[in-house]
């Protein structure tokens, strides 16, 4: 009888493996078409890194708040501390998709406070349909890595 259980448990087990294993036989999944629609509404951002002043690598570290406009076209607010000085900034920028799902950022950025402010731009790569992207700074001289999750 235990010998018969032990078949049975066996025999549902490749049953229920088959077509775990037929789904993935090597073949790449089907590819999403990802467009600059794919990135609309809010995304909360964590942003970390270092930039050079001078001869030195000061930490940067921030939190902010975009909408993107389904159009390629950004806005928004953060917060971030170069050193231990703490700055705000309103954002505004635009970005671009490719249908592979990889794109860019080109965002100018109005420090407050007497804070100052600039521009950056990034390459991206856009997860979980829209919902997660992830971004590195492609400015020489920074080293700023970026997530964006979606608010929604």
């Amino acid at each position: 009888m235990e010998y018969a259980r032990c078949t049975l448990a066996a025999a549902l087990v490749a049953l229920v493996a088959t077509p775990a294993i037929a789904a993935t036989n090597g073949n790449p999944a089907p590819q999403q078409s990802f467009s600059v629609a794919t990135l609309h509404g809010g995304y909360a951002s964590r942003f970390s890194g270092e930039i050079a002043i001078g001869k030195a690598w000061v930490p940067i570290l921030g939190a902010g708040v975009f909408i993107a406009d389904g159009s390629g076209h950004l806005s928004g607010r953060e917060t971030f501390m170069i050193g231990t000085q703490v700055c705000t900034a309103t954002i505004t920028g635009t970005y671009a998709v490719a249908a592979d799902g990889t794109g860019s950022d080109a965002v100018t950025y109005k420090g407050e406070s007497g804070c100052q402010g600039g521009s950056y731009t990034q390459s991206l790569a856009i997860g979980h349909h829209g919902d997660l992207v992830l971004l590195v700074n492609t400015d020489a001289g920074d080293r700023i890595e970026e997530e964006w999750h979606s608010q929604r």
